[in-house]
């Protein structure tokens, strides 16, 4: 899925262990809850919006909790910014501008079970915290490929930092 969409850009800061600690700025975004999140952003993507435009997928999606509600994010393609991108014709849908920040990273293979996701997010923390590095909030889990490409897939998990001078 990688080679064959856009992906969204980062600037690796420090490696620390085996996380990398990146700032991901600014980008247009979509997002729904969860539990038909995939329906509404592909149908934002697919022209369902206020100027009936077919829009390219990229990687990764996101997938995280936001107020105990799980959230599913598309990001747009690097050319959308908040004077083209094309509003929601669907309640469901919110389209809105990232804040840009600071992350620490750690990629993981295979699919992203629960179990998996959990125990990289543990070790993650373990990361964070022998490092001295703080981290604010819920995991999210970024997910780069098709649910049809069995090899070589790409999984990450995400912890924003506060403070990223420090580290």
């Amino acid at each position: 899925m990688t080679s064959q969409y856009e992906t969204q850009n980062y600037d690796i800061i420090k490696t620390v262990d085996k996380a990398e600690i990146r700032y991901y700025p600014s980008v247009m975004t979509i997002k729904s809850n969860r539990k038909n999140g995939f329906v509404n952003l592909f149908g934002y993507i697919s022209g369902k919006n206020g100027k009936n435009k077919k829009i390219d997928m990229t990687t990764p999606v996101y997938l995280k909790k936001e107020d105990n509600i799980e959230v599913m994010e598309f990001i747009l393609p690097h050319s959308y910014n908040n004077k083209n991108t094309p509003i929601s014709m669907s309640p469901e849908v919110l389209v809105y501008q990232s804040t840009p920040d600071y992350y620490l990273a750690l990629k993981f293979g295979g699919y992203a079970f629960q179990s998996i996701v959990n125990k990289t997010s543990r070790e993650l923390k373990i990361i964070a915290n022998e490092n001295n590095i703080q981290i604010v909030g819920e995991p999210i889990l970024l997910v780069y490929n098709s649910p049809y490409k069995i090899f070589n897939r790409r999984n990450e998990i995400l912890y924003k930092i506060s403070e990223y001078r420090k580290y």
